[in-house]
């Protein structure tokens, strides 16, 4: 096709409608010499004489335009039904022979090229203003310029010049003023001049025309007596400005202004087929009510009226498809609300009919197919089938294939087709659907102006799929992208618009799901405050109204959880208790309310202990449970409630009514019953039904309970669908009871079970704050579980068990970065695909209280097992794959003895285990086997006492403040010489006697070389400086400082880690990174100008790079760190207590803290020294995890560490930095026995001798603080 003709084919569609509609009209003409029109064969002629000379007169330039003819012919024949609403205008023009100059035209016309007639028509259409104008002036009579506005407004309607229509409406201004108040044709040319100002509306968007449409509207109807036959047209023409009104404003006023109009247009309409397009007009306006307010009984009317109209509407009538359309949406909408099968079925019987009606060629076709989509989307919600998913996507794909762009319905079509991908990744979980929704809902929302009423919508739905995404992936972007459109979908909609509140409740669940994850107190106040407003601007008879009440109440119960104030637990109750009454006991979201009010009268019990509130959860639990069949998904969580709910009245009230545990143990039975075995959340179910079966043996004393107990943690545990969470809870209460009431070889297994699922408890897919949240209930566990296998005689697997629980998330990154990484890089899409299955896993096998969003999918207890089963079968088809391909056959799988045994080959490898049964230290040696040390004086309480007072102390002394400047250490040394004799003779000096062969083992004219690594609260006391000091007795004071040279690791995964790394050779010089900052707001450090004076003279110019003050920027530091084999920091240092995370060196311009060096991998790299305050501390809540600056560095890939435990003396740092380096980098003797002596362990061990000598040894603040990790 040419570019000429090709520009022109839509003009010629336009030029064959104005000729047809020319021609049209004079053959009527010339069939009837009256004003009114022929009936029956003689328009049907018309119509057909019109349509064979147009379509012979300009065959020649587009032959496929027969159907478009047809559908005008129709169009002329009767008046159409729009999507929703119509307008009816009046035709006071009679046909006169004047037209015979148009037909005359009209054929001259259709023998023109395209382009020359588009010229024609243009300047017609401007002649046809000019000529209206100039009669307006002249004072030509009102019925002629009645006549010319009415030439205008079917100009516009074929043209969409706007200058026709505002030129019709002066027109008909005009004769609106020339016309006298009791004219006949007063009433009939205001409802013509209200049409024509909608009109006008819809070109120019003057929001003044709509308001001026509903005042002419209601003065024609008004100036109409009822027995008019005109009077119900007019009706519905004040229906349909008011409908437009609120359409832009959202004012229910107008929407109820709007139906009572219509209702009075079907009134006065007789039952025929004039009547089916004022019922379907009655009934959108029905629908669109129940949208905004939710009434139950206007989606009943809108039902009852669109049949009707479906009904009155014959099978070749062209508006049967638009009508049915709408009784289905009537369909789906009320299945959305109750649930009921047959109203999806109908929806979608209705919607294909229109679809199967409505030829391919027509305008409408397009939005039948995508409302098909929509019931095929909410029927496959329903019902799971996945044939309707992809029938959805299919036909939505269509209909916005066929949809052009500029077309303004083209928005609407593209997010109908972007939540249809949305739901399929949902209960299919293929990335590219998540990616496809995104895709299609931005370009939804990049082609809808600010102003259009459904741009806050689609903003909304975008803002959806960016949530499906971040659930997903936890990509921190794509929650701060559902937040940032949710709340421009709240900007864009008015307070008093009615869909304001559907748009607050949403941002509101953005805000928490936020929260959720990472915990900021900002978001779940930011959601509160939101979901508030939604309910404020809710009237109680909402349907939503109780939705929005209890995720009101969600968002204060997750507040409560986190902050435990009571207000937040005392509104929970108060909004959940209006939810549950506002909600009639039939609804399908009754049980739900009930059970989340019971979970929160059980939250305040357990809180305040009120009986009141534990018989309250029991009898709104009971009900919950009562109203839910037993195929339904949430049966078995609502008993699961329930059963937890009776153990706590009875662990209140004891034996006096022992029955109610009966009664929680039936009804944890009753949810394991209820649960197919693949579901995700058998293993809770299982996990608590043993919790109550434990509970009463501990009243009863009937072992068959621990028996049946023990059965159901074991079965739990086997169902690797669930959660890992609750499989590793079942195992450690298995072993548990096992530990207690069987055999030690029982509890073994118990706990094997248990480590084998802590990789997968702390995956390291998920973000290391989630991570970091799993970790506190794990090290007791472990600690437990070592001290079972060292009772059994099992020492390497003690080994094994204590190296998988310790410092999990460090030995993830050290071990696991590269092979992850390598997947990522070699097999992108595997790694891709096993993150998004396993937090889906995760997903599917938590949950708490149930949002309700108007998106909400009520699922069967099967559709949820297929789904699990899915994930499951994914998730161990792929992790085979992983440990099929090379270097990855341990992928996710704890490390053998034999593989750590290698990190004690520079010396032994003391590991401690605390446990309450007992304190034991195993010592793994360059060689087997491992030994034995138990420690009977020393006990967990004991050492948790010791670090009680050694943090007192260490405040005391401000030994917790910045690196501090005067030496104002007045602290007692009492505490702290206590401590550490305790240390050397309850644990330190047990261990070098037991292993004294070993340690000193080759050992000549070196001392031995000792790694520590210990367990629970021990891991924070200065076992390295463990002796006797200040005796009477000269002979008895020792310490470990006399036997061995100490370090200590995190793990022994980190010593191999840095074991395998190459050396540097430091006789030679190395490159040296030195970053200082004396001042960045905190207290100034003069000694650190001294310092790096101090370092420079070891080092060589050449090869040292110098960092402070402005220079030493976050940003500066992070791209020279890769660059020089020691780094040095002499700044502040900060252990962050509640965020340990945020832990950092203080620098120029902000923190370089943990999270930033998390993402640091470096290589060749040899020596951290840390000068800076508190780069050991550690976290007290996570004692196996060391989540500290040092440990952070090892991570980084440093083999070496030299930090501190607490703050420093200012003046001690030059000296011991001038000791480390001496010893370090001052001696150039190549012989292996001096070699040793340069190692960073020995320097630090030489120049920490140094200060004990300059300050004191009983001064143990100053120069205890400063320790080794690494090799």
């Amino acid at each position: 096709m040419s570019k000429d003709t090709s520009l022109s084919s839509s003009s010629i569609v336009n030029r064959k409608y104005w000729i047809l509609i020319t021609l049209f009209r004079k053959l009527l003409f010339n069939m009837s010499e009256s004003d009114t029109l022929p009936e029956g064969p003689m328009m049907n002629q018309a119509a057909a004489e019109a349509e064979e000379t147009v379509t012979q007169s300009t065959s020649c330039y587009h032959e496929d335009e027969d159907a478009e003819l047809h559908m005008a012919i129709r169009m002329s024949l009767e008046e159409p039904d729009a999507e929703t609403t119509e307008d009816t205008m009046g035709d006071n023009m009679p046909i006169d022979r004047e037209e015979q100059a148009e037909l005359d035209q009209a054929l001259f016309l259709s023998n023109l090229p395209p382009d020359m007639c588009d010229e024609q028509l243009a300047e017609l259409n401007q002649a046809r203003v000019n000529e209206a104008n100039s009669a307006r002036e002249s004072g030509t009579k009102v019925e002629e310029l009645n006549g010319f506005a009415m030439q205008l407004m079917e100009h516009f309607d074929q043209s969409r010049d706007c200058t026709a229509i505002q030129s019709a409406v002066q027109l008909m201004e005009d004769v609106i003023k020339l016309t006298p108040d009791g004219h006949m044709e007063k009433a009939r040319r205001l409802s013509n001049l209200g049409t024509a100002l909608q009109r006008q509306f819809e070109c120019l968007g003057e929001f003044g025309d709509i308001e001026k449409a509903i005042l002419v509207n209601q003065q024609a109807v008004d100036l109409t007596s009822d027995s008019d036959i005109d009077k119900a047209g007019m009706f519905n023409n004040l229906g349909n400005a008011f409908f437009r009104q609120f359409q832009c404003l959202g004012k229910l006023g107008d929407l109820e202004n709007a139906i009572l109009a219509k209702q009075k247009a079907v009134d006065l309409t007789p039952d025929d087929a004039s009547k089916a397009r004022q019922l379907s007009n009655l009934g959108s306006a029905f629908f669109n009510q129940f949208q905004c307010l939710g009434k139950l009984g206007d989606i009943e009317n809108a039902i009852l009226v669109n049949q009707q109209a479906v009904d009155l509407t014959p099978n070749g009538h062209a508006e049967k498809a638009s009508r049915l359309t709408n009784l289905g949406n009537a369909f789906q909408s009320r299945f959305k609300h109750l649930g009921e099968l047959g109203d999806i079925e109908n929806a979608v019987l209705a919607m294909q009919q229109a679809v199967d009606l409505t030829p391919d060629g027509n305008a409408d076709k397009a939005r039948c197919l995508s409302n098909l989509g929509n019931s095929f989307s909410r029927r496959f919600e329903s019902l799971g089938q996945l044939r309707d998913i992809e029938n959805a996507i299919f036909v939505q794909q269509q209909a916005v294939d066929l949809t052009p762009d500029d077309h303004v319905d083209k928005a609407e079509r593209l997010a109908n087709l972007g939540s249809a991908f949305d739901s399929r990744f949902e209960h299919v979980g293929k990335l590219e659907d998540i990616e496809n929704s995104i895709l299609v809902l931005q370009q939804a929302v990049d082609m809808t102006p600010d102003g259009h009423t459904e741009k806050a919508g689609w903003l909304n739905t975008l803002g959806n799929a960016f949530e499906s995404r971040f659930e997903c992936l936890s990509k921190l972007t794509d929650i701060e992208n559902a937040i940032l459109v949710k709340q421009q979908a709240v900007d864009l909609t008015p307070d008093d618009h009615a869909f304001k509140a559907k748009q607050l409740n949403s941002l509101g669940l953005a805000f928490r799901l936020r929260f959720k994850h990472f915990g900021k107190l900002e978001d779940i106040d930011n959601a509160i405050l939101v979901l508030k407003q939604a309910v404020d601007l809710t009237p109680d008879g909402h349907t939503y109204k109780a939705w929005w009440l209890n995720n009101l109440g969600v968002a204060f119960s997750s507040r409560f959880e986190c902050l435990s104030e009571l207000e937040d637990i005392e509104n929970v109750i108060l909004v959940m208790q209006k939810a549950v009454d506002l909600t009639p006991d039939g609804h399908t979201d009754k049980a739900g309310l009930l059970n989340n009010l019971g979970l929160a009268f059980r939250s305040r019990f357990d809180h305040v202990g009120k009986l009141r509130d534990i018989e309250n959860a029991v009898l709104v639990g009971q009900q919950a449970v009562d109203l839910t069949p037993d195929g339904h998904a949430d049966k078995a969580a609502w008993l699961t409630s329930l059963g937890k709910t009776f153990l706590r009245r009875f662990e209140r009230l004891g034996k006096v009514r022992d029955i109610e545990n009966a009664w929680a143990i039936l009804a944890h039975q009753q949810a394991v019953a209820l649960t197919p075995d693949h579901h995700a959340k058998k293993a809770k179910w299982l996990s608590n039904l043993g919790s109550a079966l434990q509970s009463r043996f501990q009243y009863v004393g009937e072992l068959r309970d621990i028996m049946e107990a023990t059965v159901a943690y074991k079965k739990a545990t086997e169902n690797t669908l669930s959660h890992p969470f609750s499989r590793y809870s079942a195992a450690c209460h298995w072993a548990i009871l096992c530990s207690k009431h069987q055999s030690p070889s029982s509890a073994l297994d118990a706990y094997t079970v248990a480590m084998e699922i802590i990789p997968q408890l702390v995956w390291f897919g998920q973000t290391v704050h989630r991570r970091y949240e799993e970790l506190p209930g794990i090290g007791r566990a472990i600690n437990a579980a070592a001290a079972m296998a060292i009772s059994a005689g099992d020492l390497p697997r003690a080994v094994e068990w204590l190296e998988e629980g310790r410092s999990i998330v460090w030995k993830q990154i050290l071990q696991l970065r590269t092979p992850l990484d390598e997947l990522r890089q070699q097999y992108p899409d595997i790694a891709d695909e096993l993150s998004r299955i396993s937090l889906a896993l995760d997903n599917a096998g938590t949950s708490y209280f149930q949002n309700f969003d108007l998106g909400i999918k009520h699922k069967s207890v099967e559709d949820e097992v297929q789904f699990h089963r899915r994930l499951a079968a994914q998730y161990e088809e792929l992790l085979q794959k992983v440990r099929e391909l090379d270097g990855f056959g341990s992928f996710l799988r704890p490390k053998k003895f034999s593989e750590l045994a290698p990190a004690a080959r520079n010396g032994p490898v003391v590991i401690i285990n605390m446990h309450d049964s007992g304190c034991d230290a195993l010592v793994v040696c360059p060689s087997p086997p491992i030994i034995h040390v138990p420690l009977p004086m020393f006990s967990y309480g004991e050492a948790a006492k010791m670090h009680s007072d050694l943090i007192l102390s260490l405040k005391a002394g401000n030994a917790r403040e910045p690196r501090q400047v005067p030496p104002d250490y007045d602290v007692s040394s009492s505490i702290l010489k206590e401590i550490l004799g305790k240390l050397w003779d309850f644990v330190a000096h047990p261990i070098l006697s037991a292993a004294e062969n070993i340690l000193y083992e080759n050992i000549h004219d070196s001392l031995p070389h000792i790694t520590w690594c210990a367990t629970g609260t021990l891991a924070f006391l200065p076992l390295h400086a463990a002796g006797i000091y200040g005796s009477d007795d000269p002979t008895k004071n020792m310490n470990i400082s006399d036997f061995a040279v100490s370090s200590y690791t995190t793990t022994l995964t980190a010593m191999l880690g840095s074991g395998s790394k190459p050396k540097q050779d430091l006789t030679k010089t190395p490159s040296v990174l030195i970053v200082s900052q004396p001042g960045t707001g905190n207290q100034f450090l003069p000694s650190v100008a001294k310092e790096v004076e101090v370092i420079q003279h070891y080092t060589s110019p050449d090869h040292t790079c110098h960092l402070t003050n402005e220079s030493a920027t976050v940003g500066a530091v992070w791209g020279e760190m890769s660059k020089y084999e020691i780094i040095h920091f002499a700044c502040h240092g900060i252990q962050d207590i509640k965020s340990p995370l945020n832990s950092a060196f203080a620098l120029y311009d902000g923190r370089l803290d943990l999270n930033m060096l998390m993402r640091l991998s470096l290589e060749n790299v040899e020596l951290a020294v840390l000068s800076a305050c508190e780069t050991a501390t550690g976290d007290k809540k996570l004692p196996e995890e060391a989540v500290h600056l040092a440990a952070g560095m090892l991570a980084v890939g440093y083999p070496s560490i030299i930090a501190t435990m607490w703050s420093i003396h200012d003046p001690d740092a030059p000296l011991i930095a001038d000791k480390v380096y001496a010893n370090l980098l001052g001696c150039h003797d190549n012989s292996e026995s001096q070699k040793a002596k340069l190692t960073p362990a020995y320097a630090l061990h030489e120049a920490v001798k140094h200060l004990r000598r300059e300050v004191g040894e009983m001064n143990f603040v100053r120069w205890v603080p400063f320790i080794h990790l690494g090799v």
